[in-house]
Parts: structure tokens; sequence; C-alpha cells
């Protein structure tokens, strides 16, 4: 009987992890290109609204492909991956709500204006690796 915790037979725990963490990036990557594409496509006024709205919905579901991915890395990985990731995660989270929820109430008392709130995103997406290296350092 196979558990989540188990590699299929064949397979080691390092080899389908190694497995699961290219698929990830490889959703990941498409992700980006794709949202980067999408967001000049936008601006530029390339497209039609219908073209746009299929290029938006195909940005998304390359998403959820990235998010389904990761989901699966984070259950068959082992449990010390799965806290050091979970960890990355929460921080990662946090300074996306600390730095969102600061920045609104700085563009609600006319301290900046909202442009573009893009550098919050940015601010996660960089979190999350620098707490996943800290991470292992940490538990080594």
């Amino acid at each position: 009987m196979n558990t989540n915790d188990d590699p299929p037979r064949g397979t080691s725990s390092r080899e389908r992890d190694r497995r699961n963490r290219w698929r990830v990036t490889i959703w990941a990557l498409a992700w980006a290109f794709s949202f980067a594409a999408v967001t000049l496509g936008i601006k530029k006024e390339w497209w039609s609204s219908g073209v746009t709205l299929a290029a938006v919905i195909g940005t998304a579901l390359l998403g959820l492909a990235t998010v389904l991915a990761y989901r699966l890395f984070l259950r068959e990985t082992d449990e010390l991956r799965r806290k050091i990731e979970v960890e990355a995660l929460a921080l990662a989270f946090g300074v996306g709500v600390f730095g969102g929820l600061s920045f609104w109430l700085l563009a609600v008392s006319g301290a900046v204006e909202v442009k573009d709130f893009a550098f919050l995103f940015v601010a996660m997406i960089l979190t999350h690796p620098l707490a996943v290296v800290l991470g292992y350092r940490r538990y080594s």
C-alpha cells in the first residue's frame, strides 16, 4: 500500500521531490511569462476585449496549475521540508498582509498615491525562497 509519505515503487523520495520541484518551477515560469505578456498586451491595447479576457483566463489557469503542483509537492515531501515550506509561506503571507495594509493606510491618509501595488507581490514572491533558505540553515 502506498501512502502520501512513501515514494512510488522504484522512486526515491529525493527523486520524487526533484520531479515535483521541477514541475512547480515549470508551471510557475509559464505563469510568470504569461502574466508578463498579458500585462504588456493589456497596457499596449494589443487585443480586443474578447482576446484579453481569454488571455487573462489562460493566465489564471496557469496560476491554478502552479498552485496545484505546489500542493502536490507539499503533500509528497518529507515532514522537515513541509515544515520549512509552511513557515516560509507564513512569512511571505505576513509580508504581503503587513505591507498591503500599511500601504493601504498610507494611501487612505493621502501620504502616498495609489498607482501600482505590484511591489507587494514582488516582496511576497522574494520572501518565500529567502525564508526557505533560512529555514534550511536553521534546521541543518
